[in-house]
């Protein structure tokens, strides 16, 4: 008997399939990635309103649109620039790339400077 086919069960995947059904094969890996950076932005954003801070001084509707804006545009390279270092392929860290990025409200600041400095320590250490 021969080894069953192997099936891909990513979300990515699921996406694929379902945006094929709707858009057209051609369409499919593009719609699909997008929505899948969508959703999780989605998911993300209710997180991090919900553990955002009532006293912020930044609206809930600009904040919304900043880390939409940000997870459009930043989620894909983040994803590939994370790809090297995770068994995971850049498809599957889509949805927590962009998960991530409204996730953390008001903390971005301390993460910029912990990645410069984590940036210094290495560039420093380098003979």
């Amino acid at each position: 008997m021969a080894a069953p086919a192997d099936v891909d069960l990513s979300p990515y995947a699921a996406f694929v399939i379902a945006a094929g059904a709707f858009f057209g094969p051609h369409a499919a890996q593009y719609v699909s990635a997008y929505a899948l950076v969508l959703i999780g932005w989605f998911c993300g954003l209710m997180f991090g309103l919900w553990r955002r801070s009532p006293e912020a001084r930044m609206p809930v509707w600009a904040y919304a649109l900043f880390t939409l804006t940000a997870a459009i545009g930043v989620t894909v390279p983040a994803a590939e620039l994370l790809q090297p270092y995770t068994p995971l392929p850049a498809s599957a860290l889509l949805f927590p790339v962009s998960a991530a990025i409204p996730a953390v409200p008001d903390k971005w600041g301390a993460i910029v400077a912990w990645a410069a400095q984590v940036l210094k320590t290495a560039r420093g250490s380098r003979p």
